[in-house]
């Protein structure tokens, strides 16, 4: 999924640099620890989640979102929210699939062929008009509802 999203993207894949799955696969044999926070990005300001990312790429893989451009300045976020704080809660571990109620256990993928869009979530999501962003959104919406986000081809 990571290499197919960024592809769509045109983003750097910066986790395949590094040795992707199967590097952090081994990493994860040493033990690793969970940690979570509220940040802001100074590299971005967060545009790459929830905007477009980068500004002028107004074509697939740059609307993101509805916040405007001008959003997430860690300035203006640090000014206005000095006392943000976050809880953690009802953090499971286990085999994908296993930690949530109506589990349907180990076995073939739900999703009815033909259901999904371009036959894999990544590929629905790159059928996806970029613009307008309002768009963009309700059709991923659509993708993930379709498809199967353990598709063994999304994953690759």
């Amino acid at each position: 999924m990571c290499g197919k999203v960024k592809d769509i993207f045109t983003d750097k894949n910066d986790f395949k640099v590094k040795g992707g799955l199967k590097k952090m696969g081994n990493s994860m044999k040493n033990g690793m620890v969970l940690v979570m926070s509220l940040w802001d990005d100074h590299a971005a300001n967060m545009l790459w989640l929830d905007s477009t990312y980068p500004k002028t790429m107004t074509t697939q893989g740059g609307p993101r979102g509805t916040c405007a451009t001008t959003s997430g300045d860690p300035k203006d976020v640090e000014a206005n929210s000095p006392n943000s704080n976050v809880k953690f809660s009802n953090i499971k571990i286990g085999e994908f699939g296993s930690t949530y109620a109506g589990n349907p256990g180990p076995g073939p993928s739900p999703r009815t062929p033909g259901n999904c869009p371009g036959g894999s979530l990544s590929a629905c999501i790159g059928l996806c008009p970029s613009t307008p962003s309002a768009a963009f959104k309700a059709c991923v919406d659509t993708c993930v509802t379709r498809c199967n986000s353990t598709d063994e081809t999304f994953l690759q």
